[in-house]
């Protein structure tokens, strides 16, 4: 009797087919892959620049004892972004004993990371977490303070300054001050809040002359050994002068009285 032949049973020889099809499939997806560009995650470095890469949409400043205004016009905040990004890229940390007595805080908002804060000091500027006080810089730093400040003090910042029940108002006549009564504070509140800001004062001999009337706001902070004051100035010809004498910058705004056209 002839002895039957055995072979693979038709499920081993297909499982074989199967192993052998994806062995050949895998070489010549090997052989022929197409390439594709490698992408690496760097991560951020805690002093980059890259915080100025986002797009501002907000900048709050305060002034102390004054308040806090916003700028929301996205030329104007650009400008500023490039300001602060050229200031820290040109200036360097020094070691410098004297610290700021003025020092404006403010933050800017982006659309599409983390609000960045900085402070403006009369001699350092801080954003984030990069800082520069060196002297190469220092002019630079006085100028944007300036422009901060100026754009602080407005009518409406200034008479609610007046306004504020936790500051003081005094009336200075032959190097004494005395205390405004509540109706002469209210008067002096509604002059400034109703007044106009001055832009261009170079054809103005005013102040020249002295005052017919000098206030001094003494406005309240949060340190006790750092006190701010505002200087305001009332001419005959119905101008005020307003400006602050910290730190010795003097720097002035200009109002019109609205009755004094």
């Amino acid at each position: 009797m002839q002895e039957e032949k055995k072979g693979l049973s038709w499920l081993r020889l297909i499982l074989l087919q199967i192993v052998i099809g994806c062995t050949l499939i895998g070489i010549f997806a090997y052989l022929f892959r197409t390439g594709v560009d490698e992408v690496r995650i760097i991560p951020r470095e805690p002093n980059s620049r890259d915080m100025f890469d986002g797009v501002p949409m907000r900048m709050n400043i305060t002034y102390p004892g004054i308040g806090t205004i916003s700028i929301e016009d996205p030329k104007e905040l650009i400008a500023w972004k490039e300001s602060f990004a050229r200031l820290l890229s040109s200036g360097r940390q020094e070691n410098r004993a004297n610290a700021s007595r003025l020092l404006l805080s403010g933050s800017i908002a982006y659309l599409d990371q983390e609000d960045v804060s900085f402070q403006i000091g009369t001699s350092g500027f801080l954003f984030g977490s990069d800082s520069v006080n060196s002297l190469e810089v220092s002019a630079e730093i006085r100028k944007l303070q300036n422009m901060l400040i100026d754009k602080t003090l407005t009518a409406d910042t200034v008479s609610a300054a007046i306004d504020n029940a936790e500051h003081e108002v005094f009336r200075l006549e032959n190097g004494v001050l005395t205390p405004l009564s509540a109706s002469e504070r209210a008067s002096l509140t509604m002059q400034m809040r109703t007044s106009v800001r001055l832009i261009d004062f170079s054809h103005f001999n005013f102040t020249e002359e002295p005052p017919s009337s000098h206030y001094v706001v003494q406005l309240a902070g949060e340190e006790k050994n750092r006190k701010h004051w505002l200087h305001i100035d009332r001419y005959d010809n119905a101008y005020f002068v307003v400006f602050d004498l910290l730190d010795e910058t003097n720097h002035k705004a200009y109002f019109k009285l609205r009755e004094a056209s």
